[in-house]
């Protein structure tokens, strides 16, 4: 198993098999001891079955992988993710400072992509989990939903358009954008992506937040899809 060369700002910080590190005001890479807005413990490193991870240990806050390739995941709090690239940047804001970790998997080629599955554990999945193909209009709704997110990778899928803006903006009624939003919901849902259905504690932004999260991590919506938008 490759080591994890993480940096910040000019230090290096090396991760060996069976490590975890910590990052934050007083975390093992620490962040801006000074600033008052940040966590002790903003997130966590740690290796799992040969695989790098980053957990979100904050109570609020979003951090975003920004891989080499250009691939986005978002981890809102207490969500675990696994590095599935090469290299690349994490982003993260406490108060009004956005920082910047990066990092490096020397000598190793990408991963493919894992989830953790219901019983907790830690697993690897083909690069097809969770990607369907998508008609015109599936394509344009996804594309109007994400394009804030696609063209600002510091942007939050917290502040999403509202549906009736969307649906505006689309010349559709809001009935049709609430059909068509549901079955992409309940499509991905039966693929295995977590978090779209009306499970307790989700909400419409919620799943709508999930939705953008998950099409933009897995290249199924690019800047390229922008320009079909009216």
């Amino acid at each position: 198993m490759s080591e994890l060369h993480l940096f910040f700002i000019d230090e290096l910080t090396v991760a060996e098999p069976g490590d975890v590190v910590t990052f934050g005001r007083s975390g093992d890479i620490e962040v801006d001891e000074a600033n008052q807005y940040m966590h002790r413990i903003v997130g966590t490193f740690f290796d799992q079955d040969n695989v790098w991870w980053l957990a979100n240990k904050s109570r609020h806050g979003q951090l975003t992988l920004v891989g080499n390739t250009g691939r986005l995941t978002r981890l809102p709090p207490e969500a675990v993710s696994a590095i599935t690239e090469q290299s690349g940047v994490l982003r993260f804001d406490a108060g009004p400072t956005t920082y910047e970790l990066g990092w490096t998997l020397p000598g190793k080629e990408p991963l493919m992509p894992p989830v953790v599955d219901g019983e907790g554990s830690l697993s690897m999945v083909t690069s097809q989990f969770g990607i369907v193909p998508l008609n015109e209009e599936q394509r344009m709704l996804l594309a109007a939903l994400s394009e804030k997110c696609i063209l600002d990778t510091s942007a939050s899928t917290a502040d999403l358009p509202a549906n009736a803006s969307v649906a505006h903006r689309l010349g559709w009624s809001a009935k049709k954008l609430d059909r068509k939003l549901d079955y992409l919901c309940a499509r991905l849902s039966s693929e295995g992506v977590r978090g779209l259905r009306g499970e307790k504690g989700f909400e419409a932004i919620d799943r709508r937040s999930r939705l953008v999260e998950h099409v933009m991590s897995n290249g199924m919506i690019s800047e390229a899809d922008l320009a079909a938008l009216p």
